[in-house]
């Protein structure tokens, strides 16, 4: 399920969002974010799939308690889940396409290699998270700057999780996701400088 910098809105299961243009983005702009602007690889991170930081694979499903803040058209207040639903090659990668926790941000692509997601956004390849994870490493999603936070062990109503690290965007308003080895997105955050966006926590996961 990718990530929220480009995926909270869009993905509600992995990667980096898009939340601030509101375009639909929980997975990375035009060009790869700069590890791999013509949608190449610019270096595998070879991760086992049960240690990835977004382990998205066809079949998994995670969900949440969403929370709407004002007026934000794309998620619904109650129980949604994100889920992978299927694979297919897109514009020479292999993608998986997940259906978003929020209802109205519908169905997006997804490229994995090892820690790094990215989302296929505008008809080209967006990096949503990037390797490697660790404390203050910053990347481009094509439209805002990315940090990796270490968050240690996280408890939301699914359980407790070790080695989490937050995606936070570099931005005025409230942009994050919390990401953890083998289990992906645990909580999602978007909040305008307006007050609206929505929060979502995990409350549970098919895998």
């Amino acid at each position: 399920m990718a990530a929220v910098v480009m995926a909270a809105t869009v993905l509600g299961c992995g990667g980096s969002d898009f939340s601030n243009s509101e375009s639909g983005g929980a997975g990375g702009t035009s060009g790869a974010g700069g590890s791999s602007g013509d949608g190449g690889v610019a270096g595998s991170t070879q991760v086992p799939l049960d240690q990835q930081i977004d382990p998205i694979t066809v079949g998994r499903k995670w969900t949440y308690d969403v929370i709407v803040y004002g007026n934000y058209a794309y998620c619904k207040q109650g129980v949604y889940s994100g889920e992978t639903l299927s694979e297919k090659e897109l514009a020479g990668r292999h993608s998986y396409q997940v259906q978003s926790l929020c209802p109205g941000a519908g169905v997006s692509s997804y490229s994995v290699d090892g820690d790094r997601v990215w989302l296929y956004y505008a008809g080209s390849w967006a990096l949503a998270l990037d390797a490697p994870v660790e404390e203050g490493h910053t990347w481009s999603n094509g439209l805002v700057n990315v940090s990796w936070e270490w968050a240690g062990s996280v408890t939301v109503a699914a359980g407790t999780f070790d080695d989490c690290w937050t995606a936070r965007e570099q931005v005025a308003s409230e942009e994050f996701t919390i990401f953890c080895r083998g289990v992906g997105p645990i909580h999602w955050h978007s909040k305008s400088a307006a007050g609206n966006g929505f929060d979502a926590q995990l409350v549970g996961k098919n895998f």
